[in-house]
């Protein structure tokens, strides 16, 4: 049975924000914002950038199951 086009929308995009975060959190990249003159807050800016692509994913959902 296919699933409904919508849920593989939400799916793509949860794939997408857990991407993201592997790509800033868990790979080479982190040494382009880890260098010593980087400003303190700039992980915590990252952190906020990846949780707001998960509210909106979320917000897809919530969306479509109506």
């Amino acid at each position: 049975m296919a699933q409904p086009r919508h849920k593989l929308r939400y799916l793509d995009a949860v794939m997408i924000v857990f991407l993201l975060a592997a790509l800033l959190f868990a790979s080479p990249v982190i040494y382009l914002w880890t260098t010593a003159n980087s400003p303190w807050y700039v992980p915590y800016l990252l952190w906020l950038a990846v949780i707001i692509c998960a509210a909106l994913a979320l917000r897809l959902r919530a969306r479509h199951e109506l």
